[in-house]
């Protein structure tokens, strides 16, 4: 989990500068630079209930815990199939995504 100064708050989101963005088939990741913090969101449409949600969220923070830095807000949007994917899967194709917008050199 990630701590709670990393998190992404709700109303402190602000959209500012450039965004990059990349799509796998499970995921949509968006890196925008100048405010730190990491987030996930997940619909309602995408895992039904609430335990299912928040324990993908609690998954993909896990992934995302390398990648934060104090420049850069990563923001993971979850689409449909992600919550049955196992952890090794998930975190593959995370990471594949995270390094073809950020580089291999960029995890601190």
């Amino acid at each position: 989990m990630l701590p709670r100064r990393m998190r992404l708050q709700r109303g402190k989101a602000t959209h500012t500068g450039k965004e990059m963005r990349a799509v796998s088939p499970h995921f949509s990741v968006s890196i925008r630079l100048g405010q730190s913090g990491a987030g996930a969101v997940i619909s309602k449409k995408t895992e039904k209930t609430s335990v299912g949600r928040h324990r993908l969220k609690r998954r993909i923070l896990a992934v995302l815990r390398p990648w934060c830095a104090s420049d850069k807000t990563i923001v993971v949007y979850a689409r449909s199939g992600s919550p049955s994917l196992p952890y090794a899967v998930l975190n593959t194709e995370l990471s594949e995504l995270l390094t073809k917008l950020l580089g291999p050199a960029q995890i601190s």
